[in-house]
């Protein structure tokens, strides 16, 4: 009997930076090879969504190596189902009064794990005055006072406490549910 076919969505760290130039069409050929269906790319930036009844070939274990792989370089994803994307998108909990006092955007930082206690509170030791964080799970949300580039959070020591991540605004999270969400 078929296990239930559920969308993923996965974020690739790293991608069109740098050197590092893909295709959309570059993106999704892992996950075809795979044997991943209804495969899209988002916005050529390390965004995919597809959908499959074989989730233990989801672990990002398995679609980070599948990727250095073809890629050629450390492609480190972070792979949530649909259900646990509209959780983490619904946990953080910056008011809207809060957000309008800001330039910047929330961000929604992906981990594969999450953080202990002492790590979350170590990290919290590192948030510059005006930025707000919240920690929720394997996310952590960022809004800082303007924008990202303008902010002296040092967010490779952030890394080096919770462990690996890639981040993404909040807003470009949301757009990909609403474009490729099935309960939304």
């Amino acid at each position: 009997m078929s296990e239930e076919v559920v969308r993923f969505f996965a974020f690739i760290r790293a991608i069109n930076v740098g050197g590092r130039r893909l295709t959309n069409d570059d993106l999704i050929a892992p996950f075809l090879t795979l044997g991943l269906d209804e495969v899209a790319a988002y916005q050529a930036a390390g965004n995919v969504t597809f959908v499959t009844d074989k989730p233990q070939i989801v672990s990002s274990g398995t679609l980070s190596d599948a990727l250095s792989t073809e890629f050629g370089f450390a492609a480190p994803t972070f792979v949530r189902t649909e259900t646990d994307l509209l959780a983490a998108v619904q946990a953080h909990a910056f008011e809207e009064k809060a957000v309008a006092r800001t330039e910047g955007r929330i961000q929604i930082v992906f981990m594969h794990e999450t953080p202990s206690k002492d790590a979350i509170t170590e990290a919290m030791d590192l948030i510059p005055e005006g930025d707000r964080v919240t920690f929720s799970g394997r996310e952590w949300f960022w809004l800082p006072q303007k924008g990202v580039s303008d902010s002296t959070l040092p967010v490779a020591k952030v890394e080096n406490i919770v462990g690996p991540m890639t981040m993404r605004t909040l807003g470009t999270v949301n757009r990909m549910l609403k474009r490729f969400g099935r309960s939304t």
